[in-house]
């Protein structure tokens, strides 16, 4: 059986008890190198992704999935933001199962006071990534998971420039050694910000 698991946004204490023991019972985790790095896995056990063989690795594992229980591991949880990959593996043609973890987006509703029901979330870390126009909605705070290159992330500034009325916050590190949340109110700290990051765009 293939198994997509969410590991949670970093601290460890979020990882799920059920994520724990699928993590255990597969025979072949594999993963960027990031969530990889998180897992403590024997070389034997872990399989790196990357964006240059993760056809062919998730082809592997799709073969390994019909006699061996395999895990796909991810950041957070699959169903926030990774929608691509879940794409992939349903190309596959194989069974599979979500196994749904905390996601930053939760952290980050937690930190900014918000709940779901009263906010639009958008994901730019997708190869066609959403605009923040086309996703704003009246009375509606935005969760942005911001793009990860510079060209992306200072075109979301430039969109962030319509939103003056608002509170933007620029979360980092969410649940990890190092989080911080400020204001947003310069080019420059969207740009630097680190890979693990949120903007929260509360009106």
């Amino acid at each position: 059986m293939l198994y997509i698991v969410g590991v949670g946004p970093g601290d460890p204490e979020l990882i799920t008890l059920k994520a724990v023991k699928a993590l255990e019972r597969c025979e072949r985790v594999a993963g960027w190198r990031s969530v990889l790095l998180r897992l403590g896995l024997s070389e034997e056990k872990a399989v790196e992704l990357t964006y240059r063989n993760q056809e062919e690795r998730l082809r592997e594992l799709a073969e390994l999935s019909a006699s061996r229980d395999v895990c796909i591991a991810v950041h957070g949880d699959p169903t926030v933001s990774d929608w691509e990959l879940l794409d992939r593996v349903r190309e596959l043609g194989v069974p599979f199962e979500v196994i749904n973890g905390v996601s930053s987006l939760n952290l980050a509703l937690a930190r900014a006071g918000l709940d779901m029901a009263h906010v639009v979330f958008i994901t730019q870390h997708a190869r066609s990534p959403q605009s923040l126009s086309d996703a704003a909605l009246p009375g509606r705070s935005l969760v942005v998971f911001p793009p990860l290159d510079a060209k992306g992330r200072s075109e979301l500034w430039e969109e962030l420039k319509r939103f003056s009325q608002c509170k933007i916050l620029l979360m980092e590190r969410l649940s990890l050694p190092g989080e911080r949340v400020v204001e947003l109110k310069e080019r420059e700290h969207l740009l630097n910000a680190t890979d693990l990051s949120v903007v929260v765009v509360k009106c």
